[in-house]
């Protein structure tokens, strides 16, 4: 996979934020400090050192399966709390000895051939979240992933329906169609299945509990269509009102399954992103948006309104010499 220069990546840049300025939010509920990180670092780290800076989280975990990428992985550590293992999430997740620890997890997948497994991951993780934890799954929600049919005249989501319920058709909702399956739709899909595997693995039982809150979804764009999902274990639902009273202010923390934030901004130089925000805040932005920087925008409808909700997020970068 392509390794993640977030300065060429300002919607995975932004999404990122949006993950820690959440956690943030649960750490005033939740002390998150005695928590462990679980992620795939690659070899920049760049949300392990976020987390640890600004959580103070020390015990942290990077999955690296490629064995290259692995020992590159370990010479980049930035801090002596993280520890890389050569592990897939897959052997990891079923060898590894959980206890009753409390764990934040970001599954940050990539490759879409993979879901079934992926899901399967997923499954098996249920078995070990504790109240308290925290779990993150990115999805490559690229529908043309699914393939195309040999017959030109045959129907396209007809096929990649049928290819994605080989994949994982348990966990479709009777209510997904071939129909479904469109470029718009796909991280919705993808969404729903993921609900309706949360929901038929924790069954509330006497001496069971727990269950799934979701937080917040984002889709972006990061060369192909992505969808992440972030949610926290409960296992008293009188916890769901604090937490949202605490994120009352932040709206894209929606607590829902079906209406993901579309994070869709554009690459921007520098000059041309502080030109751009001497318009914002205000409420004609938009429209003189539309009217002096038309030839920034690919897509006005949609970039514009994304831009004006995360522009404060925006990433920038300066040349530092060590």
């Amino acid at each position: 996979m392509s390794q993640p220069f977030y300065h060429l990546r300002p919607n995975k840049y932004v999404d990122r934020y949006l993950f820690i300025t959440c956690l943030s939010r649960i750490e005033r509920l939740i002390d998150l400090k005695k928590h462990r990180y679980i992620g795939f670092g690659s070899y920049l780290f760049d949300d392990f050192k976020q987390i640890h800076d600004q959580l103070n989280i020390s015990s942290m975990i990077s999955l690296e399966a490629d064995p290259v990428v692995f020992r590159r992985a370990r010479y980049n550590i930035p801090y002596k709390c993280i520890r890389v293992v050569n592990q897939t999430s897959t052997d990891f997740i079923s060898g590894s000895k959980w206890e009753n620890k409390n764990n934040i997890i970001w599954l940050d997948y990539t490759s879409p051939s993979e879901i079934a497994q992926q899901f399967n991951d997923i499954a098996s993780l249920t078995n070990v979240l504790n109240c308290n934890d925290i779990i993150r799954v990115t999805f490559n929600a690229n529908v043309s992933s699914l393939g195309k049919p040999d017959d030109q005249h045959a129907s396209f989501t007809d096929f990649r329906f049928a290819r994605l319920t080989e994949r994982i058709g348990e966990y479709i909702p009777s209510e997904i169609t071939p129909n479904s399956i469109t470029r718009q739709q796909y991280p919705i899909v993808l969404l729903s299945c993921l609900k309706k595997l949360f929901e038929g693995l924790f069954v509330e039982t006497s001496y069971d509990k727990r269950f799934l809150m979701p937080l917040f979804s984002t889709v972006y764009r990061d060369g192909q269509t992505m969808v992440t999902f972030t949610g926290i274990i409960l296992d008293n639902h009188g916890e769901e009102d604090r937490i949202k009273l605490e994120f009352r202010d932040l709206e894209y923390v929606n607590f829902r399954w079906d209406s993901p934030v579309n994070i869709n901004i554009p690459e921007l130089t520098v000059k041309e992103m502080l030109e751009i925000n001497k318009l914002l805040p205000g409420s004609n932005a938009k429209k003189q948006l539309e009217q002096k920087y038309s030839f920034v925008f690919n897509e006005p409808e949609k970039e514009i309104d994304s831009y004006i909700s995360f522009y404060k997020h925006y990433p920038s970068f300066h040349r530092v010499n060590f």
